[in-house]
């Protein structure tokens, strides 16, 4: 009786160490299938020159950061574009220039407030930033209107 307590224990004792190992890969592989979540990608959109005047040509730029690094490997970095209250959308692929940065050309026809929205995919991630575009002489109202009541046309896509 005594042998087969002693089998037992020992049978007992290698399944708890199989357990063990086992537990232990699959926690490391677990770890690194779903390791640290990486930084979120950081878009900022900004326009050269500062002061925007209509049918005078504007770049429009899209700056992408990861952790505090440029991201020089984006998909896809679009630029939609349009002026407040009107439907018809303008959407137009940028080119990288460096440094994380991406930029399209554009002239806008008319004094008012656009709107850009940078669509950018990168490193698994996507990104939709949304500005607003002072262009020529817009009235102090005007601006306060479009900031109290957003332009619904944003939301159609």
């Amino acid at each position: 009786m005594n042998r087969k307590l002693h089998k037992a224990l020992s049978v007992l004792i290698m399944i708890a160490a199989v357990l063990i190992l086992l537990s232990g890969c699959s926690y490391f592989d677990m770890k690194s299938a779903h390791g640290d979540v990486p930084d979120i990608i950081d878009v900022n959109i900004e326009t050269s020159p500062d002061q925007l005047l209509p049918n005078q040509p504007v770049t429009i730029s899209a700056i992408i950061s990861q952790g505090g690094d440029a991201v020089n490997d984006a998909n896809k970095v679009e630029f939609e574009v349009w002026k407040r209250g009107e439907k018809n959308h303008e959407k137009r692929k940028g080119k990288h220039q460096g440094e994380g940065k991406y930029s399209i050309e554009r002239t806008f026809p008319s004094d008012g407030i656009y709107y850009v929205i940078a669509h950018v995919s990168a490193r698994d991630m996507h990104n939709m930033p949304r500005r607003q575009l002072i262009v020529g002489t817009v009235s102090d109202d005007e601006i306060a209107q479009a900031n109290a009541k957003p332009d619904q046309s944003t939301y159609m896509h």
